[in-house]
């Protein structure tokens, strides 16, 4: 398993515009202030497998928290789950929360690949892991572009269909506030532009992405075969030679 954060942001601005040939000054209207962000984290599996997606909405000043008022009234697709705190980002107590909910019912023996963040770092984190079963791997600095799978070929396709989904969904919403300014999309846009993006995001494009990082030899199904699949090296020697190795070189360096 594989599980990564990304920041995204709640506003995908166009970056070009139509202007006569000439013009001194071309108006833009856009949404005001800076482009809100906000925490999405997506969780694969070397089957294909796509856990729900995480957003986390940053909550008010006061409790941290987002309304239940307002939660009540969103309406969360199955593959989406919603949550929030003071940052709007992933921490260390939101880490242990979160695993505990997700892996909940893993099988005991399975792997979880992370990178070096360090939410994710946390003895804490590392004993809840050991007592559901679950070894954690965690990626060197710097070479989670090479040995992530989230990065190697999911979080791409992800974020363009997630601009596509804003960008259709702007092209319907052209009205503007008291101020002049382009209406920004709501919680419940974003919930389903994550949803719609995390849809089309297809089982083969997850499988590829853990051979493009190494993780496995070739995707899962064509190892359906016990002889076939017997040939295939541990998993766990993979891992303590592509991470451990990696990492004693640039050590003693």
């Amino acid at each position: 398993m594989n599980m990564d954060q990304t920041s995204v942001k709640l506003q995908n601005t166009y970056k070009k515009t139509l202007s006569p040939v000439g013009v001194k000054q071309v108006r833009v209207i856009q949404p005001p202030g800076d482009p809100d962000c906000l925490t999405v984290t997506l969780t694969v599996c070397a089957d294909g497998t796509k856990f729900s997606a995480t957003i986390i909405f940053k909550g008010n000043k006061e409790t941290g928290r987002v309304s239940p008022r307002i939660l009540n009234k969103l309406v969360v697709p199955e593959n989406i789950k919603v949550y929030s705190n003071a940052s709007g980002w992933w921490n260390s107590d939101f880490d242990r929360f979160w695993l505990a909910e997700t892996f909940e019912n893993c099988s005991p023996g399975s792997v979880l690949i992370r990178d070096r963040a360090p939410a994710h770092s946390k003895i804490e984190s590392d004993f809840l892991l050991n007592e559901m079963g679950i070894r954690q791997v965690f990626i060197p600095a710097g070479l989670t572009g090479t040995y992530q799978p989230l990065d190697v070929g999911v979080n791409f396709p992800f974020k363009s269909y997630l601009k596509l989904s804003y960008h259709d969904w702007r092209d319907s919403h052209t009205e503007v506030t008291k101020s002049g300014y382009l209406r920004k999309p709501n919680r419940q846009d974003f919930i389903d532009f994550v949803s719609g993006a995390w849809e089309k995001v297809k089982v083969t494009t997850v499988e590829n992405s853990f051979v493009g990082a190494q993780i496995v030899p070739e995707p899962l199904y064509m190892i359906a075969n016990p002889e076939e699949a017997s040939e295939v090296d541990n998993l766990d020697d993979t891992f303590d030679c592509s991470f451990s190795s990696v990492e004693d070189s640039f050590t003693e360096a």
